[in-house]
């Protein structure tokens, strides 16, 4: 049966909010500057570098979305919620997830989710984040809806996103870096509705 996540917000001296959900192997929650170096190191991965057509030492984009993550802790209200995954029993930082409302439509948000290259194939991972994920925005924010995007070559993703129920809403054209690979960009809809009855359905059978 899926773990529900729980959730906790720490107070700092200066009243910021921390953001943390708990699945059964993970914990889930904002960075902080300490956790830089370690979130640099993966997307550094030659691996991860082949994915997404990234230069070898041209660390500046994973530099750029770590100072976005940190920033958008401070917005207020807080629509976008960037959550590193960290490992309960080492500690080590795992990949990230995310969850980014619409401004324009505050019942739809963004779902994202990556895993460090070594981590790549573990299916019970990503399955167990992203659902800790997915129950927070239906559960606690009150979401209707997720999108998300990814590319027709990414075979691991599309294989959650089925499970998940998400189906298929678009194909199109997407950067050159997917074209060179005969990829395109694919949009995935998750709908509470489509959640419900792939997720919460099954397991009540059991």
């Amino acid at each position: 049966m899926p773990v529900k996540p729980s959730e906790r917000f720490k107070y700092s001296l200066n009243e910021v909010i921390v953001m943390m959900l708990i699945s059964r192997r993970y914990t889930l929650r904002d960075f902080t500057e300490e956790d830089r170096s370690a979130f640099v190191s993966y997307q550094d991965d030659p691996r991860y570098r082949e994915l997404y057509d990234i230069a070898t030492g041209d660390d500046e984009k994973a530099q750029s979305l770590f100072s976005m993550f940190l920033d958008w802790q401070l917005d207020r209200p807080r629509l976008n919620f960037q959550l590193g995954i960290f490992d309960k029993s080492s500690g080590k930082l795992c990949g990230c997830g995310g969850v980014r409302v619409k401004a324009e439509d505050r019942k739809v948000a963004v779902l994202g989710l990556e895993l460090a290259p070594e981590l790549w194939g573990r299916h019970k991972v990503a399955i167990e984040v992203g659902e800790c994920l997915v129950r927070f925005g239906f559960e606690t924010i009150g979401l209707d809806a997720f999108v998300s995007d990814t590319s027709s070559g990414n075979s691991r993703v599309i294989k959650i996103a089925k499970r998940y129920g998400a189906v298929q809403v678009a194909e199109r054209p997407g950067p050159a870096w997917m074209e060179a690979r005969g990829w395109k960009e694919v949009d995935w809809l998750l709908t509470r509705q489509q959640w419900n009855q792939r997720t919460f359905g099954a397991t009540a059978k059991k």
